[in-house]
């Protein structure tokens, strides 16, 4: 199996969970529904054409945590605006706590992709080598914007272990039957988050989520297989 490997890096990032209402509060890392998103803009489909294509049981990806970051909470002014004149004169609004996310220097992820259609994959891993997606990426919202840069490709094979394994991605929590607590040093980030949709973006799955919070790896017991790439890194897909 072929792995494409590439990170999206910006200043700023904001991935909404899904479950919060009067304020909106940020995930650490994108869920799968938004690299998901982000892989339709690249290659230039419109919204809500690509759940088929881009779904959970063709497109994989897993994403890596590529150092550490911080959330600071900002209020927005949001107005109603019902009318071309309101959003000029508008007549009601209110103030909605907005958290977003920021690195010392960018917020950046490492992303594994593997696609089943080997056409689709090609059209994914040219676009991403030539920096040439087909609309903008944007980090969960419009205001901020991402950037690619292409790592590289590599083999990937299916492994079995009952050993502890050092695992680079963000892990299922359901695919984890003991973590080595002793050996972490950070700290453990549990987050509930969306992993594929239908149509009209209606939920259809969703899973929780266990990484270190800089994205160190974690030494687990994996339940089932995990993916071993050449390049000595083992992974898993969301």
């Amino acid at each position: 199996m072929k792995v494409l490997v590439f990170d999206l890096y910006g200043k700023f990032a904001h991935f909404r969970k899904f479950y919060t209402n009067s304020s909106s509060l940020s995930y650490s890392i994108p869920p799968r529904t938004t690299a998901e998103g982000m892989i339709g803009a690249l290659l230039g489909y419109e919204r809500d054409s690509y759940y088929d294509i881009l779904g959970v049981d063709r497109l994989n990806i897993g994403i890596k945590k590529m150092g550490k970051t911080r959330k600071i909470m900002q209020s927005l002014n949001y107005i109603k605006a019902d009318s071309p004149g309101k959003l000029t004169f508008p007549e009601e609004h209110t103030q909605i706590p907005f958290e977003i996310l920021v690195g010392d220097d960018e917020v950046r992820y490492r992303v594994y992709l593997h696609h089943e259609d080997k056409g689709i994959y090609e059209k994914i891993k040219i676009r991403i080598i030539n920096n040439r997606p087909v609309f903008p990426l944007y980090f969960g919202c419009a205001p901020f914007s991402c950037y690619l840069q292409f790592a590289d490709e590599y083999e990937g094979i299916w492994a079995n272990s009952s050993e502890y394994e050092f695992i680079a991605t963000a892990i299922r929590h359901r695919k984890i039957k003991e973590i080595d607590i002793e050996s972490i040093d950070g700290t453990l980030i549990k987050e509930r988050m969306t992993r594929d949709f239908g149509k009209e973006r209606v939920i259809k799955d969703v899973d929780s989520y266990i990484y270190e919070q800089e994205g160190k790896p974690l030494k687990v017991k994996v339940n089932g297989e995990y993916l071993h790439l050449s390049n000595g890194e083992n992974i898993l897909f969301m």
